[in-house]
């Protein structure tokens, strides 16, 4: 587990995310915290790119939990609505890292145009 995490953090920040261990007091008994949620929970000191994760808890709930952060963060940032962002996180907290990372890298495709042909027939 420890590599798996480790190789997390490592792609964390190469995309720009700052992953940040902080006291459980400073979480209010969540064990993470994105910056899209946590300005809805009144969180002020978290910054745009940056997730807070309880560094009292073990390494493996840790990645477990940066996993949620991600994918909830990702899922809202595309219009998801809170509860369906962290329930598909949820999900994704028993997915592996290579599967995590894709979800989280998916680009999202806009929708093709349709063309409508009407005829008419005599």
């Amino acid at each position: 587990m420890k590599k798996h995490f480790e190789d997390l953090l490592a792609w964390c920040k190469s995309k720009g995310i700052k992953v940040t261990f902080v006291d459980s007091r400073r979480l209010h008994d969540y064990a993470g915290m994105n910056p899209d949620i946590a300005k809805v929970l009144g969180f002020k000191d978290i910054g745009k790119n940056e997730i807070l994760l309880d560094r009292e808890q073990d390494e493996d709930v840790q990645f477990h939990n940066l996993i949620h952060e991600l994918v909830e963060k990702k899922q809202m940032d595309e219009g998801s609505p809170y509860w369906k962002s962290h329930c598909q996180a949820l999900k994704a907290e028993k997915w592996p890292v290579r599967k995590a990372e894709r979800f989280v890298l998916k680009k999202k495709t806009p929708p093709k145009s349709a063309t409508i042909r009407v005829t008419r027939s005599k």
